[in-house]
């Protein structure tokens, strides 16, 4: 069980395989160990590492008041301390928009990007929050304690897939991330998780993402929320060299519900990414 001081936090990584490296992102709420299926699958063929960001999976919790750490200066400090050359990001909700702005940062340094389930612009919490200082929690409201996932399965992949549903909710309770929920952190606090509608930020996210030059897929589902769906459509837009894949009949875990999808158009991404390097 492999551990990485990123910005004075203990972080728990997983690291799978050799060869060009995959590097994979989780969402709010969610683990490295969510991203197994996609491991296993990969890692015959490429190194592939997936990291657990503060208040989540095993590693060290943010304090609750304070400014958590930048998720992007955060990723920077995983591909830099393991030494990754041209990686390949894929990053899922959360994780798909820490991936776009490490991209912004790095337009040409990916081999090549994948975002799942996120794009921009996005703004969260979304319309209709209670609170719009806080993260939304992912706490069962009755148990209190198991990490739920809302509406991001869709409800005919749950009944089709009951054991693989628990097990997700199960993977993703761990200690830290029960404590983030408990203990909701302030919005405005957590630098680097979301976007800012501020004017200037969203000049400053347009043009980044339209000066990126590495290879980009949007992954999102049918079923996403109107948000995210027209921030892939935007995103797709911006960024000159953008696959857009629409997983019909797919919600918000889009990547999870169809790993045989992503894996596939995954693999013809950087197939032609390679190959034209």
């Amino acid at each position: 069980m492999p551990w990485i001081n990123l910005l004075g936090n203990d972080i728990h990584y997983t690291d799978a395989g050799a060869g060009q490296p995959v590097v994979l992102v989780h969402g709010h709420g969610s683990t490295a160990a969510c991203w197994e299926p996609f491991i296993e699958a990969l890692k015959g063929d490429f190194r592939v590492v997936a990291y657990d960001s503060y208040d989540h999976g095993f590693s060290v919790n943010s304090p609750r008041n304070g400014h958590p750490a930048d998720r992007a200066e955060e990723l920077e400090a995983f591909i830099d301390g393991l030494g990754l050359v041209r990686p390949i990001i894929m990053g899922q909700s959360m994780g798909g928009m820490t991936t776009l702005r490490w991209a912004i940062r790095h337009p040409h340094e990916a081999a090549a990007l994948v975002s799942c389930g996120m794009a921009w612009p996005i703004n969260l919490p979304m319309p209709g929050e209670s609170d719009q200082n806080e993260i939304a929690s992912a706490l069962d409201p009755e148990e209190r304690i198991w990490l739920g996932v809302g509406t991001s399965f869709t409800r005919d992949w749950i009944n089709a897939n009951p054991v693989e549903y628990a097990r997700y909710i199960r993977i993703r309770s761990t200690a830290p991330a029960i404590e983030a929920a408990r203990h909701p952190r302030n919005l405005r606090a957590s630098l680097g998780e979301f976007v800012s509608a501020d004017p200037a930020d969203v000049k400053r996210m347009r043009d980044g993402l339209a000066a990126v030059t590495s290879p980009l897929m949007v992954f999102v589902g049918s079923e996403e929320m109107p948000a995210i769906r027209a921030g892939a459509e935007e995103t797709a837009a911006l960024v000159p060299n953008t696959r857009l894949v629409v997983v019909q009949g797919a919600a918000h875990n889009a990547y999870y519900q169809r790993q045989d999808l992503l894996l596939e158009n995954l693999r013809q991404l950087v197939s032609g990414v390679l190959t034209d390097a």
